[in-house]
């Protein structure tokens, strides 16, 4: 190396190890400097001499073993074993040497080069460490040492068109915002496209582009069969039925919460997602929705859904919950019947709709209560039946809280092969404390302690239920009853308990899945003639409940005085009366009001039409077909969601605290998006997390769902999952 490196100070473009001792790489050589003065020089590729200028460093004073380290990129307990082998055996020592006669080490020639294909056609580290069976330890250390080339971590620069030439590029756009499909387009307006095939460009970190993480599961779970098979296909245009079922999953799984919300969002980012120039602005969105909700198959679409599931998971409904939520509308506009909002404390105009779940509390179906039936009329009505319809004669449980409560419908429900699990309704007197006793066991994976007994009891002439009852640290008794008398007595209270995860299964579809969002404001022509429960007859009771209270504590307060009367001063009961004779009036007359509140509910009739309720001149509902379409595809998305959550077992130790959350940031992180025609493939290289423990999880899960082999719906391309920080 020229003698113009003898610098006073360090040279220019040096790599300092630390204040004293800097690094000048030049010429395929490289020159230690201390304090600018030259103090050893080897070839680059003179790895013996690395190993004595780097412990010659550290013998002399002039570095720290960490600073070398990090400078050489050698691991620290290799410098403590060439330190050893360079004072044991001096230069000599520092030299490899071959190990036998079967090579070098392990890691042969033949491994290096399928590792080297391997990572050349895109393969991680991991999966390509899995095929030829060496460690990734061993991969990673060959490609530190430069004794393997390593893969092309993305194509070339010039392939990949990066954020801010997309921007640039959909700013510009003739046609408005990202619009580049120009002869398409004007096929489609002149009606001679049926729909426009996907077509993906390279294109580097496209934004949400990890929501492409879910499609395996959104189509394993039937949203593109299902919607195929009941809606058939939508009117020639460009974006079709594939392109709005799938923004329409995309949008719940990046919680967009409206079609609204779509203008604050980058149309081009959103439609790399759906292999198009750009996604759907609102108009158009909503113009699909009205078309598919013209056509009144919802709730077909929801059925070929439902029963899809029950097929392949048919062991996951042995057990239903079944709850109702209630829907608060805000506007003024139009004016809805009222329903009791138990969040809220208070009753609002509203709508009620009634979930069945499974046992892990993913949904299987909804229904919508017309004018906030009661969840009995419901059950009867509408549950029953579809429940039936799904699962065959097999025997289901359902279970539900008091406001399903009617022994006379439990005995209806076990004729029809339904079991019955709900809390016991009104009140009832203490168990005695000895017939309780501690009870544990291990359910669905956690362990389970409760204080139980247990009874028969008659709740109609012939008819008896299995009551349950637990009893909590402050005496308080909860009393469970069902129909099943084969359940171990802790599994009762345990999956009666369970019945929550079906309440914060709806707290979590509010909050990241806007369930109470409006889809439209629309309305539709509702059935006037529908009966509801007579609200009057509410009003009427309601009176009778108010004067019997006012009416017992006058009969208390008249008591106390007859208790307290002095013999003295009223001897007789009629100078009693007469000196309490105001009191004894307002009894008379509040017996009076009583009987005419009685007589008064007697002619009322139970149930009314709607149309005699709401003093409107026409009833409507708020659009539910589109509504029911819209749920359908949440609920859809909730459960693609659980999928990936479910595919995290294993390999994330934090699953079940932080499972959804993690996934949550998968899905919005970007992506670059690479086709590859000549392989049929599509790449999705996935960006780094914020951590290595979830770089490793997402690792997993793109090899988990590569290994899937899934073809991207409209093309021949198979997608590729690599994440950035996982190999």
């Amino acid at each position: 190396m020229p003698t113009q490196f003898h610098l006073p100070t360090t040279p220019g473009g040096a790599q300092e190890i630390n204040d004293v001792v800097a690094i000048v790489r030049e010429r395929g050589q490289v020159a230690y400097f201390a304090s600018g003065v030259p103090v050893f020089v080897h070839g680059e590729d003179d790895v013996a001499g690395q190993r004595i200028a780097a412990v010659q460093l550290i013998e002399l004073g002039l570095a720290q073993q960490d600073q070398v380290s990090g400078a050489l990129g050698v691991n620290r307990s290799t410098l403590y074993r060439q330190h050893r082998n360079l004072t044991r055996g001096g230069v000599l020592g520092v030299v490899d040497r071959k190990r036998g006669p079967h090579g070098p080490h392990r890691f042969t020639v033949e491994k290096q080069q399928r590792v080297a294909h391997l990572l050349g056609t895109g393969a991680s580290i991991r999966q390509a460490a899995q095929q030829v069976g060496v460690t990734e330890g061993t991969i990673r250390h060959a490609l530190r040492r430069g004794t393997l080339a390593a893969a092309p971590a993305a194509p070339p620069a010039s392939v990949l068109e990066g954020p801010s030439a997309r921007s640039v590029r959909a700013a510009q756009a003739l046609g408005g915002v990202a619009v580049a499909r120009h002869t398409e387009r004007a096929l489609a307006r002149l009606g001679q496209l049926p729909e426009a095939p996907p077509q993906f460009v390279p294109a580097e970190g496209v934004r949400y582009g990890g929501a492409l993480l879910a499609l395996p599961a959104l189509l394993a779970l039937g949203l593109l069969d299902a919607g195929e098979q009941t809606y058939g296909a939508l009117k020639q245009a460009f974006y079709g039925l594939r392109a709005t079922l799938l923004i329409l999953a995309f949008m719940a799984l990046l919680r967009i919460r409206t079609p609204e919300q779509l203008q604050g969002h980058p149309p081009g980012e959103l439609g790399v997602l759906l292999g198009l120039d750009r996604a759907p602005e609102v108009k158009t969105v909503r113009r699909k929705l009205w078309e598919l909700a013209a056509r009144r198959q919802a709730t077909q679409f929801s059925r070929q859904l439902a029963e899809r599931w029950v097929r392949e998971h048919a062991d996951a409904v042995g057990l239903l919950y079944v709850d109702g939520h209630v829907r608060a509308y805000h506007g003024t506009a139009h004016t809805l019947p009222e329903a009791w909002v138990a969040r809220r404390r208070l009753c609002m105009p509203a709508t009620t709709d009634i979930w069945v779940n499974q046992q892990d509390a993913q949904p299987l179906f909804v229904v919508t209560a017309p004018a906030n039936d009661d969840l009995l009329a419901m059950l009867r009505r509408e549950i029953l039946p579809e429940v039936r319809r799904l699962v065959g004669e097999r025997r289901i449980t359902l279970v539900f809280d008091r406001e399903g409560w009617s022994p006379k419908f439990f005995q209806e429900a076990q004729q029809q092969g339904f079991d019955i699990l709900t809390y016991r309704k009104g009140k009832y007197s203490a168990w005695p404390v000895k017939h309780f006793q501690t009870v544990t066991g291990t359910l669905d994976g956690r362990a389970v302690t409760y204080d139980l007994a247990e009874r028969s009891r008659d709740v109609l002439p012939g008819f008896r239920m299995r009551e349950v009852r637990r009893r909590c640290a402050n005496g308080h008794q909860t009393a469970v009853l069902t129909t099943r008398t084969d359940l171990p007595i802790e599994v009762v209270a345990y999956r009666m308990f369970e019945r929550w995860t079906q309440e914060n299964f709806f707290r979590y579809m509010r909050h990241h899945f806007a369930l109470d969002a409006l889809v439209t404001y629309a309305v539709e022509p509702a059935d006037a003639e529908r009966t509801i429960p007579n609200p009057a007859r509410k009003a009427a009771m309601k009176a009778i409940t108010e004067t019997r209270a006012t009416l017992k504590d006058l009969h208390h307060e008249y008591g106390q005085q007859a208790r307290s009367n002095t013999e003295a001063r009223r001897p007789t009961m009629r100078g009693f009366k007469i000196a309490h004779a105001g009191l004894n009036g307002q009894i008379t007359a509040l017996e009076a009001k009583i009987t005419k509140l009685k007589a008064r509910l007697a002619t009322l009739p139970k149930r009314v039409p709607i149309k005699t309720v709401l003093d409107q001149a026409e009833i409507v509902t708020l659009a539910p077909e589109a509504k029911h379409l819209t749920d359908t595809i949440k609920m859809l998305a909730y459960r693609a969601e659980t999928a990936l959550v479910h595919a995290l077992t294993g390999t994330y130790a934090r699953t079940e605290d932080e499972g959804r959350a993690l996934i949550r940031e998968m899905l919005l992180t970007s992506a670059d998006i690479v086709p590859q025609p000549a392989d049929q493939r599509l790449v999705v290289r996935l960006h780094a997390l914020a951590n290595p423990r979830s770089n490793e999880a997402l690792a997993s899960l793109c090899a988990t769902f590569t290994a899937l082999q899934v073809r991207y719906p409209g093309t021949d391309l198979t997608l590729v999952y690599q994440a950035s920080g996982g190999a």
